[in-house]
């Protein structure tokens, strides 16, 4: 049998290595899983902070979206073709029909309007005057949405630009 000395270095050998089994299985994962948690909870705090600090956007945002939703029922019993609306508007602003080009890019359905894409091309056109377009554009009557720009310097005269407009004009969906 074993000796009291034997019995105690065996009994000692076996609490270490249930101390060390301890540590590697449940202690270690347990810390870095606490560690884990205390990170997602301050990011999670700190996404909630901005998602505070956005709300006034959110809710202004929301306003031009329903804003922009009356312009799209309002104008959507119309007889004419976008297209026509289209020219019609441009010719209002002050460009002669000869001055640019209108061509349909399709059309997309989204999820509460359908958006029918038309390119516009302007030459010979100042910075100021193509800024008052695309205001004229996003804020009149028709539902438009400017969905890309293209300014283009003219190589014979800086302080004129060569314009590719892409425009969204909104149609309800069922339309």
């Amino acid at each position: 049998m074993l000796r009291s000395r034997e019995k105690a270095f065996v009994f000692l050998g076996g609490a270490a290595v249930a101390l060390i089994l301890l540590f590697t299985f449940l202690v270690v994962p347990g810390v870095a899983k606490a560690r884990s948690l205390s990170r997602a909870y301050s990011q999670a705090r700190k996404d909630l902070a901005d998602l505070r600090s956005m709300r006034p956007e959110l809710e202004r945002i929301d306003r031009e979206v329903r804003q922009k939703s009356g312009r799209v029922t309002a104008a959507a019993n119309a007889p004419e073709s976008p297209l026509a609306r289209l020219t019609a508007s441009l010719q209002e602003a002050g460009f002669p029909q000869a001055s640019f080009s209108l061509k349909s890019g399709g059309a997309r359905d989204g999820e509460f309007q359908r958006e029918e894409t038309f390119d516009l091309k302007i030459e010979n056109l100042t910075y100021l005057e193509a800024l008052r377009l695309v205001t004229r554009l996003e804020n009149g009557p028709l539902p438009v949405v400017i969905r890309s720009a293209q300014l283009k310097s003219r190589y014979d005269d800086s302080k004129y630009l060569d314009t590719t407009f892409r425009i969204g004009f909104l149609q309800p969906r069922g339309r």
